[in-house]
This record gives structure tokens, sequence and C-alpha cells, in this order.
């Protein structure tokens, strides 16, 4: 019977090998075997890894597989609701709490797809009392947990990935792209500030992202088609990847 390594796993469910951890803690997946896990036990994590694509907590999820009857409750709304509430009279520590339990819990690509993002979407929309506040709140969790989720992944054997961001209209979105990127095994270096002239990575990177929030001048443009001609690993990606006029350009420096 074949057996696959932690690594294999992790890369085909799509998880990080702490959140596997989590699954087997949460009694979701049994442990490895001394020759690694079963093509039955990487079955049973990509069956965890399709249900708790719903947002369903661990808990809900273990009830669920021992007990075919139960149906599972809540979801991503519920989650989001959790942390509305914590944000709006609970210490920064709960909020952080809160955020490092969830990107333990979920893949790297819902965590941040389906809950970040939508969650940030709906601050910068809201327009109650306090909604300035909740929004920097929640901007400074999600930095600091991208700073806990970059500093492990510096123990891990990770593939480096250089993220420059060309420009920027939401302060959190390049933040909660690095935390995805590093949910897929990427160890990020990122240089946050647009500047409008390309930016220099501090270590070496096999892959390189420029991240656009808000389009991209022709002088970038010109600068990405010339790395790309030379043959480096280069790619945009962003909201908006369209290129800037003049005006515009000369508008968001001013």
């Amino acid at each position: 019977m074949p057996h696959h390594s932690t690594d294999t796993v992790c890369g085909l469910v799509g998880v990080l090998p702490e959140t596997l951890r989590r699954w087997r803690r949460a009694g979701l997946i049994t442990p490895p075997g001394a020759n690694g896990y079963s093509d039955q036990q990487l079955t049973r994590a990509l069956c965890v890894r399709e249900m708790t694509s719903g947002g369903h907590t661990l808990f809900d999820i273990h009830a669920a597989l021992n007990w075919p009857g139960v149906t599972l409750p809540g979801g991503w709304a519920c989650r989001e609701e959790d942390m509305l509430q914590l944000l709006d009279a609970h210490p920064d520590a709960d909020i952080e709490r809160e955020l490092q339990m969830m990107s333990t819990d979920y893949c790297g690509d819902d965590y941040v797809n389906r809950y970040l993002r939508p969650l940030n979407l709906w601050l910068r929309s809201d327009l109650s009392e306090g909604a300035n506040q909740r929004q920097a709140r929640f901007h400074q969790a999600v930095l600091r947990q991208w700073e806990r989720m970059a500093l492990a992944a510096r123990r891990r054997s990770t593939v480096p990935l250089f993220l420059e961001a060309v420009s920027v209209r939401d302060e959190t979105e390049i933040w909660m792209e690095a935390i995805r990127l590093n949910g897929q095994g990427f160890r990020v270096e990122v240089a946050a500030e647009a500047s409008g002239i390309p930016a220099k990575a501090q270590c070496r990177f096999e892959h390189h992202l420029m991240w656009c929030g808000d389009g991209i001048s022709a002088s970038m443009k010109a600068a990405f088609h010339a790395s790309l001609e030379a043959g480096e690993p280069i790619m945009l990606i962003g909201t908006n990847t369209t290129l800037r006029t003049r005006v515009e350009v000369e508008s968001a420096s001013a």
C-alpha cells in the first residue's frame, strides 16, 4: 500500500503542516504511521479540506464526521460576525488570537479569499459610528498575523518569493495576499511601499509578483516587460493591472 509524506499530503490538500497538525489534534484525521500517511488518510484529509471550505468550525466538522445525521451550522458568515464583534468591543489580543486560530484551522486560500477579504471589503464600506477605528484595528491585526506567519515560514523549507507593490489603493490588500501566498508554501518578502520605481529585494527569490491595486504606470509597465524579455520569473497581479494615464499617476503622487 502506498504511503505519503507530510509534505506530499500538505501539497495535495493545499494546507500548511500547522493546519494538518491542528486537524489531527481536533480528531479529524489520524496520525501518520511509520511510513507516512496512507491513501485512506489522504482521502480523509481531502474530505476535511472540503468541509472546512464552508467555514465550519473544527468542532462542528468533528461532530458531522462521527454522527452523519448532524447538520453543519454556521459557516463563513458566522466567522465574520464573530470577528466584527471582537473588533467592536474586545482587546487587540482577542482579535489577534482569533485571526491566528482561523489561519491554522483553514487552508490559506479559504482563510484569505473567503474570510479576510470579505471582512476587509465590509469594513471599508461601513459608514456606521466607529467604522474607521474597526478598520484600523483590523488592518493592524492582519499585519501582525502576517509577521507571525512570515517568521514561521523562515523555519520551513519554502520557496522564496518577492511581492512588490506597484500601486496601492487599499493598504490591507497586499498583506492579505502575502498571507495567502505564505499558505501556498512560499516564503514571501514584501516591498509594500509603491514608490514608482522598481523595488530591490533583500533576499534571493525564485518568483517575482508585482502587485497592482490601483493600475500601473507606463514606466513600471516598461520595467515589467523588460524583466519578462530577460527571462525573469515575473508576473503582474492585483485588483487593477490596467495602465494608468499620466494624469492619474501625477494625481496619486500629489
